[in-house]
């Protein structure tokens, strides 16, 4: 086997340029099925976390207007509710958890030096950021008990909002003339989780209360363990319906959107376009492997008297066979290593690039590696494998006789 390897290593080395040719091919393959891979994987991660709201079991509740009449009540009529109201719902046991949500748009922000910053402002309590699957950046707090109990004119603000501003933690910026200590900004993310607050300011319920005499304008409700999606909306459509007097067949009443429905088809949408990607770079690979295969069968027609030789002095056909299968196999496995470790290189590049976004960030996973060695394996031995039986089912005589 070492005097094979020996006799395959100087057989390459005498045809440098058909070999380098053919492991430049390899790269080239592997170079694209990596690096699409992993722009594919990176676009998937980033974009799953602006669907993680779909995934999650945070319903989203919004008060809006009856559109049928009801037990003497007439339709087109306006539910509000007051937090007093709301505080009852923790008596439902289908519910485990619950956020009242406050919103006043028209508010006034301003930064210190009184520039506007155009964002909403709303009220919140300390379960909010988790049931809205909001990420605070490094240094940030959430709203505390003590800031609700205190009324505490603390805020915690979007990170668009932030940038526009060029505000920075334990900085202030003012609500209709009242200033507030930022404690906390959002991590930078596309992700608008159920509540839109990359553009807003977020207080204390409390607090807010003191500034706005205005309505709970959303609910964020967690079910309790075991509760599926479709029983909570149920089980909230029952109580409200009898707590506000309205058709509990009514769902303009109080509207409670199934985001879940749609998680299926956007996970198997990012899905598709990095197996998309994927593909794209395995047709390049059998592009490659397909030059690899021409550069054999050019190698066996130019050493057809060479094989002519050692078949008449005993070569067997399957002595032949390895031979050429041999040269295929270093050929490829040099390529494929000298592709793995480029494509690492190129990923790198590309992480300390500023790519957009949405982009995300590439990554080269075992698994892409996993599976481009498979395609490889398989296409290199395709490649190889029928050059490889032609140079050994070659007649002595006939091999002889031909042109050098």
């Amino acid at each position: 086997m070492i005097t094979l390897l020996s006799q395959t290593v100087q057989t390459l080395l005498t045809h440098r340029l058909r070999s380098a040719l053919a492991i430049i091919a390899i790269v080239w393959g592997i170079v694209s099925v990596l690096v699409l891979v992993a722009l594919g994987e990176g676009f998937y991660r980033e974009n799953l976390k602006s669907f993680s709201m779909l995934m999650s079991d945070t319903q989203k509740v919004s008060f809006a207007q009856t559109s049928k009449p009801w037990q003497g009540y007439p339709a087109r009529r306006k539910i509000t509710t007051t937090e007093k109201q709301l505080s009852v719902l923790s008596e439902v046991p289908q519910i485990k958890q619950v956020s009242i949500l406050y919103s006043n748009a028209k508010a006034q922000v301003t930064d210190i030096d009184g520039t506007q910053l155009k964002g909403n402002v709303f009220g919140i309590d300390n379960h909010f950021l988790a049931l809205n699957n909001t990420r605070l950046v490094l240094g940030s707090r959430n709203i505390s008990p003590s800031d609700l109990a205190n009324h505490t004119r603390v805020a915690i603000i979007g990170w668009r909002l932030a940038k526009r501003g060029n505000i920075r933690l334990n900085d202030n910026i003012n609500i209709n003339g009242v200033p507030f200590q930022v404690i906390g900004i959002s991590k930078k993310t596309e992700s608008n989780g159920l509540t839109r607050i990359k553009r807003a300011a977020l207080i204390p319920s409390t607090t807010f209360s003191d500034l706005w005499l205005i309505n709970p304008s959303d609910l964020l409700v967690q079910p309790a363990d075991g509760i599926s999606s479709m029983a909570l909306r149920t089980a909230m459509q029952n109580f409200f319906a009898k707590q506000y007097q309205f058709d509990p067949k009514d769902k303009q009443a109080i509207r409670m959107p199934d985001y879940s429905r749609y998680a299926d088809f956007y996970t198997s949408l990012l899905r598709g376009i990095q197996l998309f990607l994927g593909a794209s770079g395995a047709m390049t690979l059998a592009v490659g492997a397909l030059g690899v295969a021409n550069i054999m069968f050019l190698s066996v027609a130019e050493r057809t008297r060479e094989i002519g030789v050692r078949l008449a002095i005993g070569a067997t056909p399957t002595h032949i066979l390895m031979q050429f299968m041999v040269e295929g196999a270093v050929l490829v496995t040099v390529g494929t290593l000298t592709g793995i470790a480029v494509s690492a290189i190129i990923i790198q590049i590309l992480n300390l690039l500023s790519l957009p976004d949405w982009l995300g960030h590439p990554v080269m996973t075992s698994t892409s590696i996993v599976l481009t060695l498979m395609i490889t394996a398989v296409l290199a031995l395709l490649a190889a494998f029928f050059p490889a039986r032609r140079a050994a089912h070659l007649t002595p005589v006939i091999a002889l006789s031909a042109r050098a």
